[in-house]
């Protein structure tokens, strides 16, 4: 998602963003499991036409995105367990209700829609590490369909809103650090609440869901959400609790390989928050454990994923991986013939074949290294188009 915003930036009226646009629009009318199809085939063409601008630029940052922080955000003091904290417990209709959510008395967890939809709601969820890149990628999904998005803490379109789940975190920041454990542990994500609001809005029903505050670090009041006609869920752990994963239409994991992970979070940290290679190292390697024991395993379970490994050509160069299960719920994409595309350094391969995942027969559609942005992008953007087969429009 990084790569597919620097490469909007540095060129926003080039064939791939308009192919792009295209595409969502055409496909908003239909089915919205191939939007999202269309949006990682996008995502993949921009991994080529920018690999090595991993960035954010500070005025792409546009609000489009709807995560805002609450100016008056205050700390609940609680910690989850505490006796004070568990002194404060309330539950309804089965659902504890942990007062470091910041409940008000007369919030209720789940409770009658505002208004029908007139249809089930799509359930997708996101799997990924934090810093990948899920919720600006999917908030520029939002804004290619040429939605609206409503100004609030979660980012509501027409057809579309997408839920960020650190806010299912239990505790806030102050709390983790009492506690000792990692948003990336299960013990510390509300698992039960998560899975009951899911199931409450795929039933049109609306919910107080909690919010975390990430520019405070503390858990503000929870606010109302109404059911959409796509519910995007994006997080560590969209697929991770059974529950919440028994209600997706849709599994996705974004995996990113150490050494690429690294690299783009040398160019954000070191950038933006003044860190060394060394600390940004640390933090990753710090990380790992619970990353490997709790985010990970997710990729066995999701219907597609996105990988993101060095090229064959070495760094900066990508290569990107669609791995879609056979069988699946994710509309397949493959391609007629394999591709060699010259002009750029490095050039650019595109190939299929079929694999094992974790168990799972899958299709891969691989992508390496950079199409010829100079001289001969639009021509080398369509013909990636034209030999590609599964998607209902182009």
């Amino acid at each position: 998602a990084i790569l597919a915003q620097e490469a909007k930036d540095c060129c926003s009226e080039t064939v791939a963003t308009k192919h792009f646009c295209r595409m969502a629009r055409l496909h908003s009318a239909s089915l919205p499991t191939a939007l999202l199809a269309a949006a990682l085939l996008y995502l993949g063409q921009q991994a080529f036409v920018a690999p090595r601008a991993p960035g954010l630029r500070t005025s792409d940052v546009r609000q489009l995105v709807s995560l805002r922080a609450n100016a008056n955000s205050v700390s609940t003091g609680l910690t989850w367990p505490s006796p004070e904290a568990e002194a404060k417990l309330r539950e309804v209709d089965g659902i504890k209700l942990y007062p470091t959510h910041a409940w008000s008395d007369d919030m209720m967890p789940i409770l009658p829609a505002s208004k029908n939809i007139g249809a089930t709601p799509v359930i997708i969820g996101v799997a990924a590490d934090s810093g990948c890149g899920k919720s600006t990628f999917l908030r520029r999904i939002l804004g290619a369909l040429g939605t609206e998005v409503s100004s609030g803490h979660t980012a509501i379109g027409d057809m579309m809103t997408v839920v960020c789940l650190d806010d299912y975190h239990t505790n806030d920041r102050g709390g983790r650090k009492a506690t000792g454990l990692t948003a990336l542990d299960a013990r510390e994500n509300d698992f039960a609440l998560m899975g009951a609001q899911i199931e409450a809005l795929k039933k049109g029903k609306a919910v107080y869901k909690p919010i975390y505050n990430h520019d405070s670090g503390f858990k503000d009041p929870p606010e109302l959400l109404q059911p959409n006609k796509v519910m995007v869920f994006e997080g560590l752990h969209p697929i991770y609790d059974e529950k919440a994963r028994s209600q997706l239409d849709l599994g996705i994991y974004i995996d990113i390989v150490n050494d690429v992970k690294f690299a783009w979070k040398v160019q954000r940290d070191v950038q933006e928050r003044g860190w060394t290679e060394q600390q940004v190292r640390d933090d990753i390697n710090k990380r790992l454990p619970d990353f490997s024991k709790y985010v990970d395993p997710q990729k066995a379970n999701a219907d597609v994923i996105l990988r993101y490994e060095p090229s064959d050509q070495g760094l900066p160069y990508l290569k990107v991986k669609l791995i879609q299960k056979k069988g699946g719920a994710f509309p397949m994409i493959t391609l007629k013939k394999d591709l060699t595309l010259k002009g750029s350094k490095p050039g650019a391969t595109l190939k299929m074949y079929d694999d094992d995942w974790y168990g799972n027969k899958v299709t891969v559609v691989e992508m390496d290294g950079e199409i010829d942005m100079d001289n001969n992008m639009e021509a080398q953007l369509k013909e990636i188009e034209s030999n590609i087969e599964g998607l209902n429009a182009k």
